[in-house]
């Protein structure tokens, strides 16, 4: 369990706050998936990641960001209402865990926009230039690719996320209005 003074992201990230550790809402059996949909598409996409990331990955993370952002605007309204606050306090992590959540989804979705300017920039490309190092060429390419679509699932889990908090408080407020009523 986590104190008041080192309460940290990375240490709620790597060890926890009573519940699982940050790293392993990443790393669980859905990365499997994430690491098939980069191979399909790299298997599948001949054109380098320069390419790929100026044309269409760019534009589209962007996007992202901007969505993601707006979403978490809106958890972070609803995370400090009353409700949400009682409701943490039945969170094995505590309330912790739902801010440090939604950090680490636009943690993953900053990384993959940087990797992906990066590639944009045409860095990978100069540094294993795919007809000298194609095998490490490919695993750039799988990996890149694998970020994007683990981007796309936390941009996924922060409006689901969102519009759960948003449901959540107003079942809270519906029971704590029952119960003030019947103690009239």
């Amino acid at each position: 369990m986590l104190s008041i003074k080192n309460i940290s992201y990375w240490a709620w990230f790597f060890k926890g706050s009573g519940a699982k550790a940050g790293y392993k809402r990443i790393f669980n059996c859905w990365i499997w998936i994430h690491l098939i949909i980069g191979l399909l598409l790299s298997l599948l996409t001949d054109v380098n990641l320069e390419i790929a990331a100026n044309t269409i990955l760019l534009p589209l993370v962007g996007i992202l960001v901007g969505l993601t952002f707006a979403w978490g605007g809106n958890a972070f309204i609803l995370l400090q209402s009353e409700e949400i606050e009682e409701l943490s306090n039945h969170h094995e992590g505590g309330f912790i865990e739902y801010v440090f959540v939604y950090q680490t989804a636009i943690l993953i979705i900053l990384i993959t926009l940087i990797l992906w300017g990066l590639a944009g920039l045409r860095i990978f490309d100069r540094l294993f230039p795919q007809n000298i190092y194609p095998l490490i060429y490919f695993v750039i390419k799988v990996f890149l690719f694998s970020c994007v679509s683990l981007t796309l699932r936390e941009c996924w889990h922060v409006v689901k996320g969102t519009h759960w908090l948003l449901i959540i408080q107003k079942e809270i407020k519906k029971k704590n209005n029952k119960t003030a009523h019947m103690k009239e």
